[in-house]
């Protein structure tokens, strides 16, 4: 709950920091291709929900399991050195595991996010030319 709340408001404040930093920007900014409305509209978004995933209840949960695996960690170092080694080593394979496929994830979700500000520059072009 409390990690909620946190990675809300922070995304607030990231969202408000953000856009106020876009307004101060030259006017040569937003004639770059990739500073266009669409593509600026696109990460606004698409940036800060990203953190208020990773800041909000994700974090409390890493929280909770990094306290749950060292105190058992150390609970079985106590009753018996040997079985715990057996059932950590497996755990380490886990984690790489995961960071790898964290890492293959990152990668796919940056391709696809540029090409959604591809599209939307592409769509708000379109739209424009309409209204002329």
């Amino acid at each position: 709950m409390t990690f909620a709340l946190s990675g809300s408001r922070l995304t607030q404040r990231i969202r408000f920091k953000a856009f106020s930093c876009l307004l101060r920007q030259e006017v040569a900014y937003f004639d770059q291709p990739e500073n266009s409305s669409g593509s600026i509209c696109t990460r606004l978004q698409s940036d800060a929900s990203s953190i208020q995933k990773m800041a909000g209840t994700r974090l409390g949960v890493v929280c909770e399991i990094l306290a749950m695996s060292g105190l058992a960690f150390i609970l079985g170092l106590c009753v018996s050195y040997q079985l715990t080694l057996v059932i950590f080593l497996p755990l380490i394979v886990i984690i790489v595991i995961t960071y790898l496929d964290i890492r293959f994830k990152a990668k796919i979700n940056e391709r696809s996010d540029q090409k959604i500000e591809q599209a939307s520059s592409v769509s708000l072009e379109y739209l424009f030319q309409f209204k002329k």
